[in-house]
């Protein structure tokens, strides 16, 4: 199965979505899909180099039509998981705005019927998370946001809560599933 895996600028379970990348490595053929903000949170989080041994395609390296959006018209890929989804890539692919390489890649999966697969970074209303240096912090997540998230699952795209939910969510996929049951 090929899967194309899109990293936006989202610290939050970046560290744990690479692991999940690197144990599903010899199962599935993964390319990256790296965007901009994420090749930098990437850098902060130190997992770049682990980003960079899988095939990647950069943002900072394509021009303005995201041409290798078009793999996914083409029948390239039988999977789009994007991990971790910030919740300005969340609202962009909700509202059908394409203008940066993972939105844009998302809605040509969603118009050739390939299987989107999210993790928002902003999933509950309350989310504890981990800075670069370890610190934790609180974030409040808008309503707006949690709204978007609903509307896409509404729309059949899978929503996952943890990357340790992946596997499974791939799983549905090869079966021919569209949703997935939820990880304890």
């Amino acid at each position: 199965m090929r899967i194309a895996w899109g990293i936006t600028g989202a610290g939050h379970l970046l560290k744990e979505s690479v692991e999940v990348m690197e144990t599903l490595r010899g199962e599935y053929e993964i390319r990256v899909f790296l965007s901009k903000a994420g090749e930098e949170v990437a850098r902060m989080y130190r997992v770049l180099d682990r980003i960079e041994s899988f095939p990647v395609i950069r943002e900072s390296k394509q021009g303005s039509s995201f041409s290798s959006c078009g793999a996914f018209n083409l029948g390239k890929y039988d999977a789009f998981i994007i991990s971790p989804a910030t919740s300005n890539t969340i609202a962009k692919i909700r509202l059908g705005i394409a203008d940066s390489l993972i939105p844009c890649c998302a809605s040509q999966a969603l118009k050739s019927r390939v299987p989107l697969i999210l993790l928002p970074t902003d999933s509950k209303p309350i989310v504890d998370t981990k800075a670069p240096n370890g610190q934790i912090f609180r974030i409040y997540v808008r309503r707006v946001d949690l709204e978007h998230i609903e509307a896409l699952r509404n729309e059949g795209v899978i929503i996952l809560e943890h990357p340790a939910e992946i596997k499974k969510a791939l799983e549905g996929v090869k079966s021919g599933m569209r949703r997935v049951v939820k990880i304890d």
